[in-house]
């Protein structure tokens, strides 16, 4: 059995490195879109992060599966 403590510290570094990948797609997006929306080619974009959502959802069977494992 691993220990719960490092799985657990896994999982979390893990979710903060997806919400860290899903900030830059929200950022990025609109700069990909159709031009009108977008910042101009060559200007200066700020990356703001966001607080987690509520629909930020964590999904507890892969983190038992590697507890029992």
């Amino acid at each position: 059995m691993k220990n719960i403590q490092e799985v657990l510290q896994q999982k979390e570094a893990r979710m903060q490195q997806l919400r860290t990948e899903i900030e830059a797609l929200r950022v990025v997006a609109p700069l990909l879109g159709n031009g009108e929306q977008g910042a101009p080619v060559g200007g200066n974009v700020t990356v703001i992060p966001s607080t987690p959502r509520q629909d930020d959802k964590v999904d507890l069977s892969s983190f038992l599966n590697d507890v029992n494992s």
